[in-house]
């Protein structure tokens, strides 16, 4: 029976959707360095929001009067990928993690497009993980995560999250603290940019909300054969919600 045994608790965590310690051979390489901008670019409007580095960390800081978001960009695009990053929110800040995404027009409401997975800054919605696509003035969710409890709960406020993306082909899945949160199949956006955004924040807005801050550290990619180090995931694959409509920014 301990053979048996064996093989039934290995097939139940090889299953279990969690994200497990990658292969020691992983060919991981390092997106931020912890001391500058080097391989990366603040893309806004004028003006932009505060961005900047400080004590190893991308720190993003809300301005009232900023029409546009704020991006921390990097220089490089990728097509497929398996990213990592820890995110710290505080408060209720407006953020989350744009890849694949693409310059815009010069006529366009902000100057990147893309697949956006939501840091969510609501304590009742918590559809962090979830991914919509973010194209300027309107947006649609394409994954939420308004049936999955046990999603909605892997996002903890004012705590360092984990976060995991994995875009190979039209396979699009997401992690939150090992817990599958997403797997979208999708094709709109195919290479591009990654992304950590910075909300716009009109003239009138609430002076206290400036206080609040996003954090992103330990940034890291795998762009080298990345379908070889792609983890299972327990969440079906499914095409983009067909409920959602498109909604106007805020």
């Amino acid at each position: 029976m301990r053979p048996l045994l064996l093989l039934l608790v290995s097939a139940s965590l090889a299953f279990s959707g969690a994200t497990s310690a990658a292969p020691a051979d992983a060919p991981w390489r390092d997106l931020f360095n912890g001391r500058d901008l080097t391989g990366w670019k603040i893309v806004s409007g004028q003006p932009g929001a505060k961005a900047y580095v400080e004590n190893g960390e991308m720190i993003g800081h809300i301005v009232r009067g900023t029409p546009e978001h704020t991006f921390f960009c990097t220089e490089e695009k990728f097509g497929d990928f398996i990213l990592e990053l820890d995110s710290f929110q505080v408060a209720g800040f407006n953020t989350g993690v744009l890849f694949r995404c693409i310059d815009t027009p010069p006529a366009a409401s902000v100057r990147l497009h893309g697949y956006q997975v939501k840091i969510d800054p609501s304590p009742t919605r918590r559809w962090t993980g979830g991914i919509f696509d973010d194209y300027g003035r309107n947006w649609l969710w394409l994954y939420t995560l308004a049936a999955d409890e046990r999603a909605r709960t892997a996002y903890k406020f004012n705590e360092w999250s984990r976060i995991r993306v994995e875009a190979i082909g039209r396979s699009l899945k997401v992690w939150v603290n090992g817990i599958p949160t997403a797997h979208l199949v999708d094709d709109k956006y195919t290479r591009g940019y990654i992304a950590f955004k910075i909300h716009s924040f009109g003239a009138n807005g609430d002076a206290a909300q400036e206080k609040n801050l996003i954090h992103f550290k330990n940034v890291r990619i795998i762009t080298e054969n990345p379908a070889r180090y792609a983890l299972p995931m327990d969440l079906p694959a499914r095409e983009a919600d067909p409920t959602q409509k498109v909604l106007p920014k805020p």
